[in-house]
């Protein structure tokens, strides 16, 4: 983005007539100032303009605000021209420092899982080594550099009928080469049930509690299944997104590739999602970063209420969130930011994005009224 669509954008944000598209792409420019690199601007500069920025995205803020931001953006253009970094400061001027109170920060999540084999043995993730995990007649699962678990499938000759468990914990995600090659990324919070091996089997069938991502290895001869707690999603091979989570009233799929069957009754086809209600099923046009954004390591919102937000919020960081005013629960926020953050940056934004603040007393949490 240069200079010239910089301030294009900046002049719709002002008058208030930015589109959806031209809404993302406001959040994207904010998001990438979250690495290393100068701005030329002064800290308490840096973070009013950024504060001002979410506050107009959020369709809270008047066009008087953009003094500080034009600077921001200016200084931003420049970087982003020379190919410098970029810069995220740690907001030290006291319209932020108001936003969130701690004695003890709260990192982000990270990879790790426990694995649960058939035979009731427990390996956690996290602390098992690099390479071999088990290694019997039938497979070999193996954990990679980067922290992927591997199922690769001896031609033994013999059925494999255990079922394995991979669970995330809050505060956890993790990723699997399942033993038909299928891929599947699983969200903090979540787990994921599956044969040792789909040998001799006419159907693919898992079990998912969560959400997770899959990436299914093509077979049209033996259909892969995913069931949860009310519903079965049946495809030959395709991406899609999975949301099933048993403290959300609804199942949510989401459609990259190809096609799935839901419950045998409605075929989806990409760019959809599909949202189940206890069985009433509707199905409308996906917006595919807000579905995927988790595995893009992302938080994204738009018109989301803050009750929702910080479900999402309470698996990563494995927090407990209570709210001193009921009402919060229903604000309205918008906004995009990394899930790499520590939990006190993530709940700032939220704070000028709601108008409200929050209290951090070890892992749990207060939202409270400005």
């Amino acid at each position: 983005m240069d200079k010239s669509q910089i301030n294009e954008l900046l002049d719709k944000l002002a008058a208030g007539s930015f589109t959806a598209v031209e809404e993302r792409q406001a959040l994207n420019y904010i998001h990438k100032f979250n690495s290393d690199g100068p701005t030329g601007l002064k800290d308490e500069d840096f973070a009013k303009a950024e504060l001002d920025m979410w506050q107009v995205i959020d369709r809270k803020s008047r066009p008087y605000h953009f003094k500080l931001f034009k600077r921001f953006a200016a200084a931003a253009a420049i970087i982003l021209i020379f190919g410098g970094g970029f810069y995220f400061h740690n907001r030290k001027n006291s319209d932020s420092a108001k936003l969130v109170s701690y004695t003890k920060d709260i990192p982000a999540g990270k990879d790790g899982a426990t694995l649960t084999l058939g035979n009731g043995k427990k390996i956690v993730i996290s602390e098992a080594s690099v390479g071999m995990l088990v290694d019997d007649p039938d497979i070999n699962i193996i954990k990679t550099a980067d922290g992927m678990i591997v199922y690769k499938v001896k031609p033994s000759g013999r059925t494999v009928t255990a079922y394995n468990t991979l669970e995330t914990s809050n505060g956890e995600q993790s990723k699997i080469i399942l033993p038909d090659n299928s891929k599947v990324f699983l969200n903090a919070g979540s787990s994921l049930s599956y044969p040792a091996s789909f040998s001799y089997l006419t159907e693919r069938r898992v079990e998912l509690s969560g959400e997770a991502y899959f990436e299914i290895s093509k077979d049209k001869k033996h259909p892969f299944i995913v069931r949860t707690r009310n519903q079965d999603v049946k495809v030959l091979g395709t991406h899609f997104n999975i949301n099933s989570y048993s403290n959300e009233h609804t199942t949510k799929t989401t459609l990259l590739e190809g096609s799935v069957l839901i419950d045998n009754k409605y075929v989806l086809k990409p760019g959809e999602l599909a949202i189940n209600d206890n069985g009433k099923l509707d199905v409308m046009p996906a917006d595919i970063d807000l579905e995927l954004a988790w595995k893009n390591n992302d938080f994204y919102f738009r018109e989301t209420a803050m009750e929702r937000v910080m479900k999402q919020i309470e698996r990563w960081y494995d927090i407990k969130v209570e709210y001193a005013d009921p009402r919060l629960k229903s604000i309205s926020i918008n906004g995009l930011i990394s899930r790499s953050k520590s939990l006190s940056i993530v709940l700032e934004r939220l704070g000028a994005a709601g108008q409200m603040r929050f209290k951090i007393n070890g892992r749990n949490v207060t939202a409270l009224p400005r």
